[in-house]
């Protein structure tokens, strides 16, 4: 049988509760305190207040009738009963209920006569006086009494009705009971609120703790009144700006080994085409060679020895050409080549290169249009910027047809000239755009190996404009294909 999972208390109700048990209690301890110790508080009360008054009774001359009023007014205010005896032992002063005076002078034929009571406890105190609990023989009613010696020998009595002290203790129980249900119900009312303020934040630092978990950054911890809070929730934004940082560290040390991997593999396929397409490529002239060598060995075609020597030393400077082709693509596509930087007129180049070419395109019947300018400065290395505009130049003279028209402009910008070589003809298609930049790769299928291009150009020209962080592109145009190249342009150093 499946066990059900407890519920966890939440703080607030954690909060909630401790609030309601402390009211409980201190209800309990504040109704034994006022409903059990208060008569005993106020008796206290009332003794003191007794030792007070005989002390001020003990300053009034006796000797003048004029204590008779203050006496009077005295017992009024202070809720007392008095008797004062003369140093014989008479009765010289005594009330009755608070509102009847004996006064011997008014009334000589009246004798006083003290109050007849049961004693029904007796402390003595060590200066004489002493305290008792009496009882009225005729009534039920009780009184605390302090009796005491001033004067010669003189003395005094007070009495404090225990009924007054019962019915003050009484009023000011309830009274505090109130009280202290108010005071309570007001430190409840203020836990609680203090413990929605305070688990608010924590809620709120709560739902941020778990979005981190998730891996979800997006939500920070505000700050708060408390400084614990506050602190705390410092931390946890510290953490998450930790944690996204690593994160997204991780992430793009990811896509770097991703990209890694896929640039390896692609060299690898890369490596194993490069071989096959070479091993392809040599294979055919060291066939005819050895085919036309096996021949003459052999008597075939005696009298075509001459022919058949021209046709082996063909193949061979093809072969040749072919190696040394492959040397170059190897040599500056393995990123290691050393790059000779210097500033040059870039337009001194193309246009030296072309006049050297000129018996070429002029051979074939094709129009050379150039827009160059002058007094191009760059940078770069000049040597294998020439094999890249030669490589475009050679592609453009074997593809031109149609008008059989080439064009060589320079266009420049803020920081670079843009090289490009237009010729009439036939477009690149679309699925071999994003190829012919690769080794060995021809997209013109019809012209012969005759022509002496292995489909390595291209490739060169990528090689060489990576090495030198430049683009490289080719566009196809109305009648024709674009090819186009970047160089770094420099202002020149006057002198």
């Amino acid at each position: 049988m499946k066990q059900k999972r407890k519920s966890k208390a939440t703080l607030k109700r954690r909060f909630s509760a401790f609030g309601l048990a402390v009211i409980t209690i201190c209800v309990i301890i504040f109704s034994v305190v006022q409903f059990h110790l208060m008569d005993d508080i106020f008796a206290l009360a009332a003794k003191i207040s007794m030792l007070d008054a005989a002390n001020d009774i003990s300053q009034i001359d006796f000797q003048s009738n004029s204590y008779l009023p203050v006496l009077s007014d005295y017992e009024a205010s202070k809720g007392i009963y008095i008797e004062v005896y003369s140093d014989d032992d008479t009765l010289i002063y005594t009330t009755e209920g608070n509102d009847y005076i004996y006064n011997p002078v008014l009334k000589p034929d009246n004798v006083l006569t003290p109050r007849y009571m049961k004693i029904l406890s007796h402390s003595e105190r060590s200066n004489g006086s002493y305290f008792e609990m009496r009882e009225e023989i005729y009534a039920t009613a009780q009184y605390i009494v302090y009796g005491t010696f001033f004067g010669e020998n003189s003395s005094l009595q007070i009495y404090y009705p225990v009924d007054t002290i019962t019915k003050n203790a009484q009023t000011a129980s309830w009274a505090l009971f109130i009280l202290s249900i108010i005071a309570l119900v007001l430190y409840y009312a203020a836990t609680y609120f203090f413990a929605v303020a305070f688990t608010k934040p924590v809620v709120t630092i709560n739902s941020t703790a778990k979005k981190i978990a998730n891996l979800d950054f997006s939500q920070n911890c505000p700050h708060f009144r408390i400084s614990e809070l506050d602190e705390l929730s410092k931390s946890i934004n510290t953490l998450s700006d930790s944690l996204e940082a690593a994160l997204n560290n991780l992430k793009s040390e990811n896509r770097q080994l991703e990209y890694d991997i896929r640039k390896e593999r692609a060299l690898e396929k890369t490596r194993r085409n490069f071989v096959a397409n070479a091993s392809h490529e040599l294979k055919t002239p060291i066939s005819i060679i050895q085919c036309y060598a096996e021949g003459m060995k052999y008597g075939i075609g005696w009298d075509s020895t001459e022919e058949f020597c021209d046709i082996i030393i063909e193949e061979s400077e093809k072969m040749n050409q072919l190696i040394v082709k492959l040397l170059e693509f190897l040599h500056i596509g393995s990123g290691e080549y050393p790059l000779s930087v210097q500033k040059f007129y870039l337009d001194e180049l193309l246009m030296s290169h072309l006049g050297s070419l000129e018996k070429l395109y002029t051979e074939k019947g094709i129009t050379l249009d150039t827009d160059i300018g002058a007094n191009l400065f760059a940078e770069g290395d000049p040597t294998l910027l020439k094999i890249v505009f030669n490589n475009y130049i050679s592609n453009a003279v074997s593809h031109a047809d149609g008008e059989k028209y080439i064009r060589i402009s320079v266009t420049e910008n803020n920081d670079e000239y843009k090289v490009s070589v237009f010729n009439t003809g036939d477009i690149i298609q679309e699925d071999d755009i994003d190829n012919i930049w690769q080794s060995f790769y021809r997209a013109d299928k019809s012209h012969s190996r005759a022509e002496g291009r292995f489909g390595l150009g291209l490739s060169i020209v990528a090689s060489i404009q990576e090495l030198h962080r430049r683009s490289y592109s080719v566009e196809n145009k109305e009648n024709g294909v674009e090819f186009s190249f970047t160089v770094k342009k420099v202002t020149r150093e006057h002198n």
